[in-house]
């Protein structure tokens, strides 16, 4: 699945500037939708930028989040990347 990426580099600066405890439920505030922003989110988990766990997926396709959402070391360095680009 491709993932939009002013998509990622909103979802990624918003959990660079998050309180250290990480991001909740507003995570998913986003005009595209709740289910767009929590297949970004497992997107961004399969590269290893969020922590692993916070977002699964069951039989139906659906993504679940298990808050809250963290952003790995690699996670700190793509996000910033993207804030300098």
């Amino acid at each position: 699945m491709n993932v939009d990426k002013n998509l990622e580099k909103e979802v990624l600066t918003r959990l660079l500037h998050a309180h250290p405890n990480g991001l909740g439920k507003e995570v998913l505030d986003n005009y595209r939708g709740e289910k767009v922003v929590a297949s970004t989110l497992a997107i961004l988990q399969d590269r290893g930028l969020i922590k692993e766990g916070h977002v699964t997926c069951n039989e139906a396709g659906e993504h679940a989040l298990h808050l809250p959402i963290k952003l790995t070391a690699s996670g700190v360095d793509a996000a910033r990347k993207l804030e300098d680009a």
